[in-house]
């Protein structure tokens, strides 16, 4: 009962079922448990959590995973020390949602760590660690030490293959991305969905046009893969990079699916680029539609007419995000000191180097003005 309840979202009924049990189990505390991180009630979830009388490695790592899926890396890791310090020892679930943390935060030196006590723990040898391993390596800019955990990994599946090629996309290695598609093909590996996003997102960012259009067609021509929106979102972003905005835009209209948040920021993001506020007035009014109260549309726009001069239309910005409510919440960032995740804004108050910060964005604005980069305001309105 409590998991039926929980897989519809009522957590209410579901604590209020959890309370009947006379003696719950461990079963019964990580389903609620569960329920209530997957919901992003991480604060309640870690109450939860903390008022467990006996934790076993599926606690820690529901608790673990929580914290990823909610973006509190910090916390992730934190959990995770205290659950070695606890003496519980972690299983390949437990490494892989650390390294996937880790990977989001592009913490390298947390991540070795994590990869030292995979090898010492026996799990090296499991192919999710191991797939979570590449990514955390391609994420952190280590791209050849992903490929030779890659080489090294006793077993791999279409995973490894598609964390492969999605790392090289990401470091700018758009050719050699392919050319593991190729070899993955060779290997008898027939690829998905969540390959050819990696692929068309290293043809966009390296500017391979035909390369790209030549591997959306062939989604649907050689394989049996219908394109979904990520995909569209990709050849958008390929089109907008290169400046064929009135082919992406044409391409846009004419899907056969309806275009989501992510295709229209794609092309929002191209008419920043290529300063055309035409296109860019048409894409923020369907991406609104989606995002209301996504503060970055707003800026992005108001970025694109204040380039062209047209301060009316910056105006106008202005005032549709003050009647829609919409603010610009801090920024925040991350650092790794002596192998310790650490989060700040420039006007945090507890730290006592923000000011610091804060002055050498300044001075680097200042410097990146000079040589002809014009920053995007959101970089330093940051308190």
């Amino acid at each position: 009962m409590v998991e039926g309840f929980v897989r519809v979202g009522d957590l209410v009924s579901a604590f209020e079922c959890f309370r009947r049990i006379p003696n719950p189990n461990v079963i019964s505390w990580v389903t609620l448990l569960n329920g209530y991180c997957k919901s992003g009630c991480i604060v309640e979830g870690r109450r939860i959590f903390d008022q467990m009388p006996e934790k076993n490695v599926v606690s820690w790592n529901a608790m673990l995973a929580g914290y990823i899926r909610c973006l509190q890396i910090d916390e992730a890791y934190q959990l995770f020390m205290m659950m070695r310090k606890e003496g519980k020892d972690p299983d390949w679930s437990t490494f892989a949602c650390a390294l996937s943390g880790c990977a989001n935060l592009a913490a390298l030196q947390v991540g070795t760590q994590l990869h030292n006590l995979l090898l010492k723990s026996g799990h090296i040898i499991d192919i999710f660690a191991g797939n979570a391993l590449i990514t955390m390596y391609a994420r952190c800019g280590r791209i050849l030490t992903a490929r030779q955990v890659f080489d090294e990994m006793v077993s791999v599946d279409l995973v490894s293959w598609n964390s492969l090629i999605a790392g090289h996309a990401l470091n700018g290695y758009a050719k050699a991305a392919i050319s593991i598609f190729q070899e993955m093909k060779k290997n008898g590996v027939a690829p998905d969905e969540v390959t050819f996003i990696g692929l068309l997102s290293a043809c966009s960012h390296a500017g391979m046009v035909d390369d790209g259009l030549e591997l959306f067609y062939s989604m649907s021509r050689d394989y049996p893969i219908t394109p979904v929106a990520e995909h569209y979102a990709c050849v958008v972003d390929l089109l907008g990079r290169a400046g064929r905005l009135g082919e992406a835009l044409k391409l846009v209209k004419g899907m056969p699916i309806k275009a989501n948040a992510g295709i229209w920021g794609s092309l929002l993001g191209a008419c920043r680029m290529h300063k055309n506020p035409e296109v860019a007035n048409v894409a923020a009014e369907k991406l609104f539609e989606f995002e209301p109260h996504t503060t970055s549309n707003y800026v992005l726009l108001s970025n694109i007419h204040a380039e062209a001069g047209s301060w009316g239309e910056v105006e106008r910005v202005r005032v549709l995000m003050k009647e829609r409510g919409v603010w610009k919440q801090p920024a925040r960032s991350w650092i790794e000191i002596k192998n310790e995740v650490r989060s700040f804004s420039s006007d945090d108050s507890t730290e006592p180097r923000a000011a610091e910060v804060f002055m050498v964005l300044r001075v680097l604005n200042a410097q990146m003005r000079n040589i002809g980069h014009m920053s995007d305001s959101s970089l330093l309105d940051c308190g």
